[in-house]
C-alpha cells in the first residue's frame, strides 16, 4: 500500500514536529547557586527566623535537576541552606559562575531575609553591615561570568531594591546587543515584604514560581514556559494570594520568548 504525496508530506511534517518537541531541551549547561535560610544564627523563631526558606531552596534545586528544569547535574548546583549559607560560603559558591561559557546559563536563587541593598546570610549580625551579601557583590559575580543567560531569582523582602542599584558595567542592569538575556525575578517591590504562607508551606512567590515552571505557566500549551508566560502567571497569582501586599517584579533585558522550562 502506498500513501498519496500530500498525505506523506503531512505525515512527515507531523513526525518532524513531534520529535522536534521531544528533542527540545535547555541549551548549553546550567550553573546554579541556590540559597535558602530559615534558621539564622542571630535569630529565633520569635525574633525573626523564617519557616520555609530552606525548603523552598531545596524544591528549586529539585526542579533544576528535573527534565523540565534542564536536568542540571549535582556538580553544577551549589545548594546552601541555613548554617551552610554564611557570607563567606555564598561568595565562594558564586565563583561557580566563572565556569560558564557563552552558550551556558547561570542562576542565583535566594530565599531568606532581605534589606534595601542586600540579602542577609546566615551569620549576619544586627548592625554589622560587614556580614551582608550586598547587591554589589552579586552583580560582580554575574559580570565575571561569560554566560549569555543570567537569572537572579529572589524570594526576599524588599528584593526589588536590586533594580535601583547603579554600579559600573552591572551585569544585572545592562545587556550587550549580542543575544544575551539578563533577568531578575523578584518577589516584591523595594518597599514590600515577601510573604510566607503556612497553607502553601512556602514563600508565596516561590510556590507560584514553581507551579508556573512545572506546567501552570504554559499558557499556549506548547510544552515550553517562557519568561513572559511565567510573569503573566506568577504576578497575578501572588498579588491575589497576598491580597495586594506583594507585587513580583520581572526586570532586565531579555527576550520575551526566553525559555525557562521544557515540559
Amino acid at each position: 500500500m502506498t500513501r498519496s504525496k500530500p498525505m506523506l508530506t503531512n505525515l512527515l511534517l507531523s513526525l518532524s514536529l513531534l520529535f522536534g518537541c521531544q528533542r527540545a531541551s535547555m541549551p548549553g549547561k546550567t550553573y546554579a547557586v541556590v540559597i535558602g535560610i530559615s534558621d539564622y544564627q542571630a535569630l529565633t523563631y520569635t525574633t525573626g527566623d523564617l519557616r520555609f526558606a530552606d525548603r523552598d531552596a531545596q524544591q528549586v534545586a529539585t526542579f533544576l535537576r528535573s527534565k523540565a528544569g534542564g536536568s542540571v547535574s549535582n556538580a553544577n548546583i551549589r545548594l546552601l541552606t541555613n548554617r551552610q549559607a554564611t557570607q563567606e560560603t555564598i561568595q565562594q559558591a558564586l565563583t561557580l559562575f566563572r565556569q560558564a561559557g557563552p552558550t551556558d546559563r547561570v542562576i542565583l536563587y535566594f530565599s531568606g531575609h532581605g534589606l534595601p541593598d542586600s540579602f542577609v546570610p546566615y551569620d549576619a549580625r544586627p548592625g554589622d553591615e560587614r556580614k551582608l551579601l550586598t547587591y554589589r557583590v552579586i552583580k560582580a559575580a554575574f559580570h565575571e561570568s561569560n554566560a549569555k543567560t543570567k537569572l537572579c531569582i529572589a524570594d526576599a523582602c524588599m528584593s526589588g531594591g536590586i533594580t535601583r542599584q547603579k554600579t559600573k558595567r552591572s551585569a544585572l542592569a545592562t545587556n550587550e546587543p549580542d543575544g544575551s538575556n539578563v533577568a531578575m525575578m523578584l518577589a516584591s517591590r523595594s518597599t514590600q515584604r515577601a510573604v510566607e504562607d503556612g497553607r502553601l508551606a512556602g514563600g508565596a512567590f516561590t510556590y507560584f514560581l514553581l507551579k508556573g515552571l512545572t506546567g501552570q505557566g504554559d499558557v499556549d500549551g506548547n510544552g515550553i514556559v517562557t519568561i513572559r508566560e511565567l510573569h503573566k502567571y506568577v504576578s497575578p497569582q501572588v498579588k491575589k494570594r497576598t491580597k495586594g501586599q506583594q507585587t513580583p517584579i520581572f526586570y532586565g533585558r531579555f527576550s520575551d520568548e526566553l525559555p525557562l522550562s521544557y515540559l
